[in-house]
């Protein structure tokens, strides 16, 4: 979504205007209003003698040293590529330092904001490095990716410089939206309306972020004038598309491993060539294991300058890096027992074909996927000794993998009929399928807890005992395929998979939204 256009220059009056843009006191919008969805846009750009600063901010914000350094340093990738001109839109977690900002905090997590972020550059030849660098940061305490990744994107795509002015416009829109809330909504921006469907409006609060997988229809919504462009976002999606994700994957497979270190909230690490790749594959990564939410430190996009690192010391976790030396950092610091699963996502394609079967036609047509080493050397051009950086992973799981879903998915990304959103209804109904079977024996368990009252049933989760529980999984079993070559082999993979998911935090927070759940249904009672 490049956009031909003029880089600010510090004698330009857009310069001057952003320069006043952060004095401003007073707004043409109500600020409350605004701040119930979002904290400020920030324009930084990179300035060769000094680094990456920020041009401004809008709605004027105080934030703390450390935050505006967070947001710098998050902002644009570790490294990039001069030859290459398209934007990269990513977003970002972190924890704020910054309690006096008036704003509506999300009451489960507020401690942490997100920035959703789109980085340009542009050639400039009179710039000392020929090219000049920008990037446009809307900052919100509300996990809604694809919305405010539209909004960047929109807002960007108008304007190179984004000037304040257009900034105050896209906050008016915003603030007159009216409180986030649960449902479907039709939200105008900047001369388009955005159908916005809002199935999660905090984590773990009902209704739950999987229900677009539970067959969820959209409504007919009143688009007669067609004057006007819709755009139909749901903020529980993910924003990568698997489409192309997948194809980064040495191997299809590695699908099974990485849904299961997920959902035992065991360390991932996703190293990437871009931002955007990283961001995107850990959003779909906690889309495959819903409706179990990740249950440690999640961390869409880190750099080793931000300062974001004290998930190191933790034991769970799942991050997206695109630096090399920052991953060799987080191995010497783990501990043995807890060392990451790392995620190899390549640059340039991971297929290719010979002569011979490109000539034999696409039904004839197989591929072989080229070992990390041969795509990551790309990542650490200046190292001395580049295959000293690859870290092996430790492939040993537990769920066999379906072969003709894997099949089907190869068929599906060969196939240039196949549309994204096809693949990705694919491989997230089918994951959560997984994840509804896997569960199947808990909610089975935990129906036995059920004290009943003239109202309502209701389960006591404090009696839950895990010997009990596996009692009931080896007297009813479960539909999910284990490995073992015998029954009794694959009874007891089974049995210690269960056992490591209940004594995980993702079990715990899972357990804690079932009870949300049905503290929501029994107020629905009393009323």
């Amino acid at each position: 979504m490049a956009f031909v256009g003029e880089v600010v220059d510090i004698n330009d009056s857009a310069f001057t205007a952003a320069l006043f843009a952060n004095d401003l006191q007073s707004y043409s919008f109500d600020l409350d209003a605004l701040r119930q969805w979002m904290i400020a846009f920030v324009v930084c750009d990179f300035n060769i003698d000094v680094g990456v600063e920020i041009e401004y901010m809008f709605p004027s914000t105080e934030l703390s040293a450390t935050d505006i350094q967070t947001i710098c340093f998050s902002s644009f990738p570790e490294k990039s590529n001069p030859d290459r001109i398209e934007d990269s839109a990513f977003h970002f977690k972190f924890r704020h330092t910054s309690p006096n900002v008036p704003h509506e905090a999300n009451p489960d997590d507020p401690e942490h904001w997100y920035g959703y972020c789109l980085f340009r550059q542009k050639r400039d030849v009179s710039a000392r490095r020929n090219f000049r660098q920008k990037s446009l940061i809307l900052l919100s305490q509300h996990e809604f990716p694809p919305l405010f990744s539209h909004i960047v994107k929109t807002v960007s795509m108008l304007e190179f410089t984004v000037s304040p002015a257009l900034v105050e416009s896209a906050c008016s829109n915003i603030a007159a939206w009216g409180a986030p809330e649960i449902g479907i909504k039709e939200l105008p921006f900047l001369g388009e309306i955005l159908e916005v469907h809002m199935f999660l409006i905090v984590p773990c609060r009902p209704p739950h972020n999987c229900f677009p997988l539970q067959g969820l229809m959209s409504r007919t919504s009143s688009k007669a004038d067609l004057r006007v462009e819709y755009k139909e976002i749901h903020t529980s999606e993910p924003t990568g598309s698997w489409s192309r994700l997948a194809h980064l994957l040495t191997s299809l497979s590695e699908l099974y491993i990485i849904f299961e270190r997920a959902l035992l909230s065991e360390p991932l690490v996703i190293l990437a060539d871009d931002p955007a790749c990283a961001s995107e594959f850990v959003s779909s990564i906690v889309d495959l294991i819903r409706p179990v939410p990740f249950g440690g430190c999640c961390r869409p996009y880190l750099t080793m300058q931000s300062g974001e690192r004290s998930f190191l010391p933790l034991r769970h976790y799942l991050i997206g890096i695109t630096n090399p030396f920052f991953l060799k950092r987080i191995m010497s610091q783990g501990k043995e027992n807890s060392q990451p699963h790392v995620v190899y996502l390549a640059g340039p394609e991971t297929r290719y074909f010979s002569k011979a079967l490109l000539d034999s036609g696409p039904d004839n047509m197989s591929f072989r996927r080229k070992a990390p080493s041969m795509f990551y050397t790309s990542f650490i051009e200046r190292a001395t000794d580049p295959s000293s950086h690859i870290i092996p992973n430790e492939n040993k799981g537990y769920i066999a993998k379906d072969p003709s879903f894997l099949r089907k998915l190869d068929m599906l990304l060969q196939d240039p009929g196949s549309s994204p959103q096809e693949i990705g209804r694919f491989v997230r109904r089918h994951f959560a399928l997984l994840s509804a079977l896997f569960l199947a024996p808990l909610n089975r368990y935990l129906a036995t807890l059920t004290s009943s009252t003239p109202d309502t049933n209701i389960i006591d989760m404090g009696s839950f005992s895990e010997d009990d529980f596996l009692e009931s999984l080896s007297t009813y079993g479960c539909s999910v395929h284990f490995k073992g070559k015998t029954s009794f082999h694959r009874h007891r993979t089974a049995e210690a998979f269960y056992r490591k998911f209940i004594r995980s935090p993702g079990f715990f927070t899972w357990l804690e939204m079932k009870m949300r759940l049905q503290n929501a249904d029994l107020k629905k009672a009393e009323e």
